[in-house]
Order: C-alpha cells, then structure tokens, then sequence
C-alpha cells in the first residue's frame, strides 16, 4: 500500500519478515532502518516526547538551555584529554546515555532493526512491531524542497558521529537522524513531493508472536545482545536471553525427535 513517498506493508510470520527484507533492500543499500516495538509509535525522537510534557511555549530555549546544561554537566566526566564535540556529536553522546535528544537512532542493518524491534519491550500492546526503513539519498532533496518553502524547521540531518565514549555505534552499526522537536520522520517525507519511482520510506509490520523464532535466527546470524553491546550490560541480557528461550528450544527440538517440525527448504 503506497501512500505518497511512504508504503506500508504487513507481514505475518518470520519467513515472509526475512523474504521481504530481501526483496526490498539486498539491492539497494542506501536504506537505513530503525525497529520500533509498537507499530503505532511515530518516528520522532524522545526530546519530543519530553516536551511534550512540558507546559512552557519557549520549547526553542528550553532545547538551547537543556544542551547548555549537558555540556556543563559532561565536564570532567569523559576520561583524560577529550576532544572537543561539535553540537551533533555531544547530542550523540548524551543519547548514549540516556539524555534527551533531537536525535533519532538508525542502523544499516535491518536485522539488528529488526532485533531492537523485537526486545524494546517484552510484548507489544498493539500485537504488532514495526521495522522502518529510510532511503538516505533522498534527504537533501526532501530538505532542498522545505528550503525552498522556507520551512527551516522540516530539515533533516544524517549525523553519523566519531564518539571514543560510545563503542555500540559501530557494533550496531548505528547513526542518527536529527529532527526539530516539533516534527517527525513519517510526516516529514508525507509532506514532501514525490521524487521518483521507488519508496522514500517503508514501514514493514510484524506480528509480536514471530519474536521467540526471531531471535534464534537473529543469533545464528550473531545479532545479539552480546555482539551489539560489548560490555557487561551485553553479556547480562545475551545469558538472559537464552534462559527465556529454554521451553522454545526444548518444544522445538522434541518436535525435530518426533519429525513433527517444519524444517525451511
């Protein structure tokens, strides 16, 4: 189903998941994706969210003051000489931790996506899970058309930080996206004129009952919390993980005794 730049597409089990990330993106590796753990989420970043709860109408100072404070906060925290971070890059730091951000996070990998999809929480609300995708090369035209409006507050940043303090990134092989705070992704590329043959931006829904098969594919393929975090929050969530997926395992492998399992051709 097309809608303007945007289509969206709804699965049913993880055979047709894995197929259709396939067909759309093994071809075209300008996409970026982001998986979201309620198919109804926007696309819009957690500074967004949080002022959304905020009464004050000045959102413009409360962003610029809200940054001003994180910069004097991060003094003296980030080791023995650190460089010094443009505006992007400590808006990417403070994401690392858990500061309220314009940015939102992407990856190359739809499968590592799909598993942060799969595990942002422990059941979806909605019964379903969304896996984003977003063609790159079409930012800067989106942007030039806003310009050309005057809308300054519609453009888009790519932002795809060096950052010593956060080795997930190139695990996960993530980047950002930076937006205003009174905007979002799927409204932005809507509102955009069309700019071609092919799909500015997918929305691919999934049902929350595929998440036990998906993660044991996801960690044949070494997608797992272990490999995206390289710490000991990685290593305490992997072993979880594999303790949740017990009964799974042993349901399967009895039904593999029996010859009772589906096998994949």
């Amino acid at each position: 189903m097309a809608i303007s730049n945007i289509e969206v597409e709804k699965v049913d089990d993880w055979d047709n998941l894995r197929y259709t990330v396939n067909k759309y993106f093994a071809h075209w590796p300008e996409y970026i994706f982001r998986g979201q753990a309620q198919d109804n989420w926007p696309l819009e970043s957690n500074l967004t969210r949080a002022l959304r709860k905020i009464k004050s109408t000045d959102k413009e100072y409360i962003v610029t003051e809200h940054l001003r404070r994180f910069k004097l906060e991060i003094r003296g925290r980030r080791g023995d000489n650190p460089r010094g971070l443009d505006e992007n890059e400590t808006w990417a730091l403070g994401q690392h931790f858990g500061l309220y951000t314009p940015l939102i996070d992407w990856t190359e990998s739809p499968w590592v996506a799909i598993f942060f999809a799969l595990t942002g929480s422990e059941k979806s609300e909605t019964g379903y899970r969304a896996l984003w995708a977003l063609h790159t090369p079409d930012i800067e035209s989106i942007n030039v058309a806003y310009k050309d409006k005057g809308l300054t507050n519609h453009i888009v940043e790519l932002v795809e930080p060096i950052i010593d303090e956060n080795s997930r990134l190139v695990n996960q092989r993530g980047l950002f996206t930076k937006i205003h705070f009174d905007n979002d992704i799927e409204k932005w590329v809507a509102n955009a004129p069309d700019l071609g043959p092919w799909v500015t931006l997918y929305k691919i829904i999934f049902p929350d009952s595929l998440r036990q098969r998906a993660m044991l594919y996801l960690n044949l393929m070494n997608v797992n919390h272990s490999s995206l975090f390289p710490d000991l929050y990685g290593s305490s969530k992997f072993t979880n993980q594999k303790l949740l997926l017990t009964d799974y395992l042993d349901e399967l492998k009895e039904k593999d005794i029996n010859g009772t399992i589906e096998h994949e051709e």
